[in-house]
């Protein structure tokens, strides 16, 4: 049973749901998209090593990471993470998202971080945090649609692989 259908703003629909080993092939297909544009994410290189994948997922699965997967037509398009941090930081999640470009700007960004964040809040998180690239505008209006505040900036945080330079934002959204 799917976790949640939601109505894309052209009207198409994506199922949410919770991530399964199954899934991964699809979603490192999806990630590897949103890497090769080499204009969103931390990642520099496309992952390659499936059984290396797997076994990140195993472990962050066992570390308590809450993972929805967006699919339409059988086709994993996007997911959302959050991560729970340990120690005198476990009452933070980090939140993290990717969108398959055929789907940016339709709602799916919106539905998939509130989501997260009604989940953080049920399993009782006082902050969410975020990093975003300061040119990635797109992402940082939703962030602030749904309530991040930016709360720092690394100055230059990111160097592309050209060799420019935008900031690192650090948001955060606190749940009380």
């Amino acid at each position: 049973m799917a976790y949640k259908i939601v109505k894309l703003i052209d009207g198409r629909t994506v199922t949410l749901d919770w991530i399964r080993k199954e899934d991964l092939p699809d979603v490192v297909e999806a990630l590897n998209s949103v890497i090769k544009e080499g204009r969103f994410l931390f990642l520099n290189d496309e992952i390659t090593d499936m059984n290396a994948e797997i076994e990140w997922f195993e472990h962050a699965m066992k570390d308590g990471m809450i993972y929805l997967v967006a699919r339409t037509e059988g086709k994993v398009i996007a997911g959302a993470s959050m991560q729970p941090q340990t120690g005198k930081h476990a009452h933070i999640a980090s939140y993290g998202i990717f969108i398959h470009k055929d789907y940016r700007d339709l709602g799916l960004g919106t539905a998939l971080t509130t989501e997260m964040i009604n989940i953080a809040r049920e399993r009782g998180f006082e902050i969410v945090q975020l990093s975003v690239y300061a040119s990635n505008t797109g992402a940082k209006h939703v962030y602030e649609k749904c309530g991040f505040k930016e709360v720092g900036r690394l100055t230059r945080g990111i160097r592309y692989p050209n060799g420019t330079y935008t900031d690192e934002i650090l948001m955060e959204l606190l749940m009380d």
